[in-house]
């Protein structure tokens, strides 16, 4: 929803639907335009509450730095980079319509990107939640192989979501994942090794899917409540009911980062973590460790301290 015309210096209002209509005849695509008129709107919103006399003309440099520390504190480095092209897109635009004598945005840098760390679970946590699905029952061993495999395999969601059960091989305990790929190529196929315990709850969750009234289905997990199959959201939902029971604010990925994690502090090397994890980028890998790499840091010292040998 736009915001009232009282939050907006007038000339502004006025440029919008022009910029707009520019956007659209330039064949910009329907997201992009949607995402620079939030931009725009945020950082009109904000001028006009901060400095309600300055309109497109008067803007500065100092007004658009201003705006990206508003947003930055208020949202985040994401949020900031994301709305900070629609702003420069306009004063762009109306530079070369004559609509103002100077790019305030011309010289801002890009706001830059997040560093993005999502935190590793505590071996109590996993045991928490892994006690959360104890005992008999369809959903109870369908949860806990779900979350096995998630902390023993570093599969992404939508790969646990797209498992069929013709992909689990309790024999060799080789789980075959089709990972990302391009359009062009396709997904990339990789198998995943896993321990004995996971391939324990896979074995005892197969036992309870048998007895499903869709166990004729290909894919492997199962829904509840006359669900024929559990989706990614429902895997998902799944995992924040089971880490709420805990105490555990909860996301899929965690369990790909703990993971990754747990791999290198046990001696696992970067090519076969890429490998096992279906990565052909290092900067991912580097993204992955950042984390824990504090965490082992400290863990060395406390071995090596050079206090503690004085």
């Amino acid at each position: 929803m736009p915001p009232e015309p009282q939050a907006q210096h007038p000339e502004f209002l006025a440029l919008a639907p022009s910029w707009d209509l520019a956007l659209r005849a330039d064949g910009y695509a329907a997201n992009t335009i949607r995402s620079y008129r939030v931009g725009l709107e945020s950082f009109t919103t904000w001028l006009h509450r901060e400095h309600p006399e300055v309109g497109p003309g008067q803007a500065t440099r100092d007004h658009v730095r201003g705006w990206i520390v508003h947003v930055r504190d208020g949202a985040s480095s994401g949020t900031a980079r994301s709305w900070f092209p629609g702003v420069r897109h306009f004063y762009r635009w109306a530079l070369a319509e004559q609509e103002v004598a100077t790019d305030p945005t011309e010289g801002v840098r890009t706001p830059a990107p997040n560093d993005p760390q999502t935190p590793v679970l505590a071996d109590a946590q996993v045991k928490a939640l892994l006690a959360d699905c104890a005992g008999p029952g369809f959903v109870p061993r369908r949860d806990a192989a779900i979350i096995f495999l998630f902390i023993d395999g570093g599969l992404r969601i939508a790969e646990m979501a797209g498992l069929r059960v013709a992909d689990v091989d309790l024999g060799d305990r080789v789980v075959y994942v089709a990972g990302k790929g391009s359009n062009r190529s396709g997904p990339r196929h990789r198998a995943v090794p896993v321990g004995v315990k996971c391939a324990q709850a896979l074995d005892r969750y197969q036992r309870e899917r048998r007895k499903h009234p869709h166990a004729g289905q290909a894919h492997l997990w199962l829904g509840d409540r006359g669900r024929a199959t559990i989706s990614a959201d429902g895997i998902d939902a799944m995992l924040k009911r089971r880490g709420a029971r805990v105490g555990v604010e909860l996301h899929p990925h965690m369990f790909r980062h703990t993971w990754a994690s747990a791999f290198r502090a046990a001696g696992g090397s970067e090519g076969d973590l890429m490998l096992l994890g279906g990565w052909r980028s290092r900067n991912m890998l580097d993204r992955y460790g950042k984390v824990a790499a504090g965490d082992r840091a400290r863990e060395a010292y406390r071995r090596l301290s050079y206090g503690d040998r004085l």
